[in-house]
């Protein structure tokens, strides 16, 4: 047994570097490997090592258990029965069983993820492991993305992520072999991790590969041409600048003027240099809030037609897996999704977790930054992306959310029991 759980312990730190090199073999190899497949065994790994650990955790029996659980923890527990229980009130109202089961292995499933985050106080492998995977797999997207092989625009347009079988509609969007809008959320997700990496490097080699990781991965967010994730790469930018200047004054203001000096020429050289690629980022972000609303009659269309206003629609009826089968499916807006599919139950089940996990959070930000910033702006790209519900989004979300929880209550236990 104890081999089990370690193999699971390690499925979770692996799970990033396993799928992604999946989504590359994928390439190569289309009609043998599935990234799907690879994904769904990796989390289901983890899960049997999460009920492995059950067992022990209840020694001290039921009560004890559950009092010294954090009301976090049991939120999530519930959050995650919902989510799997909803698939009896899915398929009664007319979904198949088989959109039920994609959406359990990308979106419910991978909830687990934050168990694993909740394990983790002062161990940093996911992270790290995350980083060198991203980082892998956005080099690979640069070159195919300057060299443009006829072989990769063709599963660019076998995976339907290119509308076009050519160089110029393939150099419109770094896509990698996950596609832009997930490169771009990877990228902006990366560039919080390497601040924790940067945190919790004790030498200044570790420290320097940290802060170059930070703008490898901003570059990666821009290259994607995703509006959701230069806007969030942006308010990292902010939200960390903000903190060390500002919240807990690590240097002082005269370095942040500086900074924003360094910036604005930056920008200017940038401008000069490179005139139409700035043109093309700044009508990108200018566009954002114009395609929130866009998209607004869509939601609303799907929400006065629910099947029940309290439980939903169940999981995964209104995705991507329900197109034929439903007249109004969301493809972009993952929080409207999760309203429609989720009802006002599951939706309060969820927003109270988060509004408890950011809470606790803010109170510790110095300690919890980089993970409160994944939480945040998760929840920002999903307003626009279905980032609820890509199995390469879900699992470092809600392993995030867990370590946020984690290293408030670890320090708190640290403090009572000094």
């Amino acid at each position: 047994m104890k081999n089990i759980v370690k193999t699971g312990v390690r499925a979770c730190n692996w799970f990033y570097p396993v799928v992604l090199s999946a989504y590359v073999l994928a390439l190569f190899f289309p009609d043998i490997v599935r990234p799907g497949v690879v994904s769904a065994v990796v989390v289901m790994i983890v899960v049997l090592q999460l009920l492995l650990l059950i067992p022990g955790s209840l020694k001290n029996g039921l009560h004890n258990f559950f009092a010294t659980l954090p009301a976090e923890d049991i939120i999530m527990f519930l959050w995650l029965l919902f989510n799997i229980l909803s698939g009896l009130w899915c398929i009664s109202f007319g979904m198949p069983v088989s959109v039920y089961l994609g959406e359990l292995f990308t979106t419910a499933l991978p909830m687990c993820f934050y168990f694993c985050g909740r394990q983790d106080f002062k161990k940093n492998t996911f992270s790290a492991y995350f980083l060198i995977a991203v980082a892998l797999t956005g080099f690979l997207g640069i070159v195919l993305f300057i060299s443009g092989p006829k072989f990769y625009i063709d599963h660019l347009m076998r995976l339907e992520l290119i509308s076009k079988a050519d160089i110029g509609t393939m150099r419109v969007r770094m896509h990698s072999v996950i596609g832009s809008t997930l490169m771009g959320f990877l990228g902006a997700v990366g560039m919080l991790l390497s601040v924790r990496m940067f945190l919790s490097g004790r030498e200044k080699k570790a420290r320097i590969i940290s802060g170059f990781s930070f703008f490898y991965m901003l570059l990666l967010s821009f290259m994607s041409n995703q509006r959701s994730a230069m806007a969030a790469a942006i308010f990292i930018i902010i939200y960390l600048n903000f903190l060390i200047f500002f919240e807990y004054r690590l240097f002082p203001k005269k370095y942040f003027a500086g900074e924003c000096a360094l910036m604005f020429l930056l920008i200017a050289a940038f401008f000069m240099c490179f005139r139409g690629a700035f043109m093309k980022v700044y009508y990108r972000l200018v566009s954002l809030p114009g395609s929130i609303a866009q998209r607004s009659d869509q939601w609303v269309g799907a929400a006065n037609n629910m099947k029940s206003i309290w439980f939903g629609n169940g999981l995964g009826a209104n995705g991507h897996r329900a197109l034929g089968f439903s007249e109004h499916v969301i493809a972009d807006g993952g929080l409207a999704k999760l309203y429609v599919e989720s009802g006002i139950v599951g939706t309060s089940l969820f927003i109270f977790l988060m509004l408890l996990i950011l809470k606790k959070s803010l109170k510790k930000s110095g300690l919890t930054a980089p993970e409160a910033g994944v939480v945040m702006i998760t929840l920002l790209m999903s307003i626009g992306s279905n980032m609820m519900s890509f199995a390469l989004s879900v699992p470092v979300f809600y392993y995030c959310a867990g370590k946020c929880v984690s290293l408030y209550s670890g320090q708190k236990a640290e403090k009572e029991s000094s």
